[in-house]
């Protein structure tokens, strides 16, 4: 079962780590991401700073859809890293399931544009945005289980980039 989907460019670190887990009573952590699948360095990097006592995997988009839908995982209580919205767009239309997903950081990059201290994105992301919208799926926007959800739309809407 899917708990929480989060997309943030720096997947598995401290925070979520610390407090998203417990917030979400995960007991795996589910990286989905074809680059970082690929790239045994970073595996080995996100692998490091779980704890003990998570089960963690990083798999492939199409890996993470066959990995949720396989009757030996049904009883994990997964909590979803993707790294960027177009992940997050593949994973809703090969059928994930969920109806709202968590925009957390995403770092600065040429070209992109500031939403929120923490949240800049594309013309690229906003497009896998609106089409996630479009398709009924919910956009907040938190950085910490207990922030107050607020809808990213509106917030990419009062950035004047939608």
């Amino acid at each position: 079962m899917i708990r929480h989907v989060r997309i943030d460019n720096r997947l598995v670190h401290g925070q979520v780590v610390v407090t998203w887990l417990q917030a979400e009573r995960a007991n795996t952590i589910m990286v989905a991401n074809d680059g970082i699948a690929a790239d045994e360095f970073q595996k080995t990097m996100l692998l490091a700073v779980k704890p003990p006592s998570v089960h963690e995997v990083i798999l492939s988009v199409d890996e993470a859809l066959a990995y949720l839908k396989d009757p030996a995982h049904a009883n994990e209580q997964v909590f979803m890293l993707v790294k960027e919205p177009s992940d997050a767009l593949r994973l809703h239309r090969g059928g994930l399931g969920v109806k709202t997903m968590n925009v957390g950081n995403m770092a600065f990059a040429a070209g992109s544009k500031r939403v929120t201290r923490t949240v800049f994105v594309t013309a690229r992301d906003v497009a896998a945005f609106k089409d996630l919208h479009d398709e009924g799926v919910e956009l907040t926007a938190r950085m910490m289980p207990t922030d107050r959800r607020n809808d990213f739309m509106q917030l990419l809407a009062e950035a004047k980039v939608l």
